[in-house]
């Protein structure tokens, strides 16, 4: 019997490099018929973006005899995360509650300042999430985001964000869709 597959490895090799960009998009994405409104690039820290879909939890029927008769399948819990690193009115205003009104202050060195206040209370941040390559030929999307973050304030680093990230389907059901470039006609 002689194997022959239908597919070389080299018609498969499609490989997303590293994440280098992430987008947010104040809509979930239902389709690309067209392109969907960015708000802004997100300041996300390198190598900070993490993307795990959870493992399933397989469960065996199993007789007394040892046979396996079936099996069933729990889905794995998303461990989805990234850090925002941006004190920025937009960043801070999307991941925190607004509370009271701006201000306006200056410090001991004459510089002017604006600024608000927030609430650290938990709140839901609701969206698109669109992940470029490093070498900007394929992206993927988290059509449909919920994301938590917190904000983290210590010695040695930037203030910045921590961001949880909890997919959920589109109304097509995707919850996450991979982009390829198109193949040339040849």
């Amino acid at each position: 019997m002689a194997i022959t597959p239908t597919k070389s490895l080299k018609d498969l090799q499609s490989v997303f490099d590293k994440v280098k960009r992430i987008y947010y998009s104040e809509s979930s994405i239902e389709s690309f018929a067209t392109a969907p409104t960015i708000k802004f690039e997100l300041p996300v820290i390198e190598d900070s973006f993490n993307f795990n879909a959870g493992a399933a939890s397989i469960s065996y029927i199993k007789l007394t005899t040892g046979q396996k008769w079936a099996s069933y399948v729990t889905a794995g819990d998303p461990d989805i995360t990234m850090q925002v690193a941006s004190v920025d009115e937009e960043i801070s205003g999307l991941f925190m509650e607004k509370v009271g009104e701006a201000t306006t202050t200056s410090t001991l060195t004459g510089t002017s300042l604006t600024g608000q206040g927030y609430s650290t209370e938990i709140k839901k941040v609701t969206g698109a999430l669109i992940l470029a390559s490093e070498d900007g030929t394929k992206l993927i999307v988290l059509p449909n985001v919920e994301m938590i973050a917190n904000p983290v304030i210590e010695s040695g680093t930037p203030a910045y964000f921590n961001v949880q990230i909890m997919p959920k389907p589109n109304t097509a059901g995707a919850d996450i869709i991979i982009l390829n470039p198109t193949p040339s006609a040849g």
